[in-house]
């Protein structure tokens, strides 16, 4: 269930880091496709993880954490791995035009094209238990408040930025459980190992491997 925390273990070589590289968008697949539950909350720490802070050896590591998830708990280095740039045949979908099937004021089911600029940042669930994504049409002057269904959207080359909404969503619900203080990341460091001393007032470039 959603409620469970899982462990990956195998022996050396067995592929563990590859396909927990996977899982958080490190590296694409080769073949098939890589599939997540939308509100599953994936968390990696490498082997040799220090190219997730070298660009920030002048922060603490409270510093860097409340850094890193400031953003509604958004993980600001998730959004540039390689999994979620846009291949330029995305990109050209994106600009083609779609069309989309609504119903108007006066109940009959009509057509229109047109091309989605944006994912806006808000997702709900239809009447058919399908996730929809707040979308803005380009040219349009309404910045919200219009949705398309998850299916649509992925012929649209707009599934890496759905992946990228559902990410934000599950790390924002954590925050509503543990708000990003300093005094609950220096409680966290501690519960790893980290004295608090360390963990808040010493640079990481001053720490040992």
């Amino acid at each position: 269930s959603l409620s469970s925390r899982v462990a990956c273990v195998g022996e050396n070589g067995a592929g563990k880091s590859t396909m927990i590289k996977l899982l958080v968008g490190e590296i694409e697949p080769q073949q098939g496709d890589v599939w997540k539950h939308p509100n599953a909350r994936i968390a990696y720490v490498a082997q040799h993880a220090f190219h997730h802070i070298e660009s920030h050896l002048n922060k603490t590591p409270n510093e860097y954490i409340r850094w890193r998830y400031a953003n509604q708990g958004e993980d600001k280095e998730s959004l540039v791995k390689v999994s979620m740039q846009f291949s330029d045949e995305e990109l050209k979908l994106q600009k083609t035009p779609f069309e989309i099937q609504f119903t108007g004021e006066d109940g009959k089911v009509k057509k229109i094209k047109k091309v989605v600029s944006e994912l806006v940042g808000g997702r709900k669930t239809n009447k058919s238990k399908e996730y929809e994504y707040e979308v803005k049409y380009a040219g349009s002057t309404v910045d919200s408040g219009e949705y398309l269904p998850l299916k649509t959207l992925k012929k649209m080359g707009w599934e890496k930025a759905i992946k990228a909404v559902d990410l934000k969503i599950a790390q924002r619900a954590g925050l509503y459980v543990r708000p990003l203080s300093t005094k609950n990341v220096e409680k966290h460091l501690e519960d790893c190992g980290l004295d608090r001393e360390f963990g808040t007032h010493y640079r990481m470039s001053a720490l040992s491997g």
